[in-house]
């Protein structure tokens, strides 16, 4: 009983917590966490209250403490109390902290359904945290970016669709790359090789040895050229094994 009270005053604690305050009930909390390692009922239990911290009006110092612990365990449970933080400057990235480690398709549908609502650096977070989720049905949305007047915008954006990889991916860099200034193109021609890459790994030779082609052109710079005819060399070495 007297173990339960303790932990119960730890969790009011952190709801009022801020920075410069003794971290001990954090460390409690934290240890007991990982003492439920491997018992899928009490880490529920926990992250639920995680969950509520996020909910209430626990200062900012209280709420990056519970999105860091539920990039840990959190699963979909936390989605709900995570997603409506993402389109908030000031805690977009906490969140997106803890959805990008997050598995399955609720964490990615919260993402993409923030994208058009997010502005500034949230927007680019998010499109950052798709990209590292590899998210495919982002690809549409986050091509629609490429060619943003916000230029940090738009390299995230490509960034993304290098990660993505996909059909849908291949025709935003396109569109990239017929409006991208000078000093973006490489970000374009890298995006384009990691997908060509990406396409070896997974098997289709002869979808990256097309990449590869047109990237070795007169027109594009000779690092580029020589990473593609690299790439095209491995594809065709591996077709023919």
């Amino acid at each position: 009983m007297a173990q339960q009270q303790t932990a119960g005053g730890n969790w009011e604690k952190l709801k009022t917590y801020d920075f410069g305050d003794s971290r001990q009930p954090l460390t409690e909390i934290s240890d007991e966490i990982r003492k439920a390692y491997g018992k899928p009922e009490e880490l529920k239990k926990f992250e639920a209250s995680l969950d509520d911290v996020l909910k209430s009006d626990a200062k900012y110092a209280g709420k990056q403490y519970a999105c860091r612990e539920l990039s840990i365990i959190g699963t979909q449970q936390s989605v709900p109390a995570l997603a409506p933080m993402l389109t908030n400057q000031e805690y977009s990235d906490m969140a997106r902290y803890a959805l990008e480690r997050i598995p399955g398709e609720a964490a990615d549908k919260a993402l993409l359904d923030a994208l058009p609502k997010a502005e500034g650096k949230a927007k680019i977070g998010i499109v950052n945290s798709l990209g590292e989720r590899g998210h495919k049905p982002a690809a549409g949305e986050i091509g629609k970016l490429v060619d943003n007047s916000d230029r940090v915008l738009a390299g995230a954006a490509i960034s993304a669709l290098g990660k993505i990889g996909g059909a849908d991916a291949l025709k935003g860099l396109d569109k990239a790359l017929a409006g991208a200034p000078d000093n973006q193109k490489m970000l374009v021609y890298d995006a384009y090789l990691r997908i060509a890459d990406k396409m070896v790994a997974a098997g289709d030779k002869a979808g990256a040895s097309k990449i590869y082609r047109d990237l070795n052109k007169p027109s594009v710079p000779q690092l580029v050229r020589t990473a593609a005819l690299k790439g095209m060399v491995n594809a065709v070495g591996q077709m023919q094994r």
